[in-house]
């Protein structure tokens, strides 16, 4: 069922979201679903379980590689083992992320948050 909402004589949307939620703030009727103590622990938890699997890796590397040594440089530069196809494939595409990120913005921008999707 298609609506067309008028917001005032120069603007007009079409939606298919059902008349019954026409001008609602929230889909739950202002009742979240779950507390917001939940959402700390799922944050705050799955950032301490990855925080600590990544030092348990870190940990493995430096005890079985037998290269006990981490300098600042061999972690900025990954050891200099990077090679200048995988240099150029990540300048791509963080070139392509800010483009679509300007882009997002400005369509979001004309037609409102839901035209970019």
């Amino acid at each position: 069922k298609i609506v067309t909402l008028n917001t005032d004589s120069t603007m007009s949307f079409v939606s298919e979201q059902p008349t019954d939620y026409a001008g609602n703030d929230s889909f739950f009727g202002g009742n979240p679903p779950l507390d917001v103590s939940i959402g700390y622990i799922v944050v705050l938890g799955f950032g301490a379980a990855f925080s600590l699997f990544t030092t348990a890796l870190v940990y493995m590397e430096k005890c079985f590689s037998g290269e006990a040594v981490m300098t600042s440089e061999k972690f900025n530069t990954a050891g200099r083992t990077v090679k200048t196809g995988l240099t150029a494939s990540v300048i791509v595409s963080q070139w392509t992320w800010a483009a679509t990120l300007l882009q997002f913005s400005n369509v979001a921008w004309q037609y409102g948050v839901s035209g970019p999707f």
